[in-house]
């Protein structure tokens, strides 16, 4: 192997990892925003009920 591919391949991987780095990311956010969607929601159904049984 040459300087040359070797530094393409540096470049490549650098590439490769930075993307994956970023897809993993934007999946992550994805998640904890569907998480925190979820936590809300039942949040939200649970708070009305107790209200509920204390005024019973």
């Amino acid at each position: 192997m040459s300087r040359t591919d070797i530094a393409l391949l540096a470049v490549a991987a650098y590439i490769a990892v930075m993307t994956l780095v970023r897809l993993m990311k934007g999946r992550r956010d994805t998640l904890v925003a569907d998480v925190q969607r979820q936590v809300d929601a039942r949040r939200g159904q649970k708070r009305p009920a107790k209200t509920q049984d204390k005024a019973a």
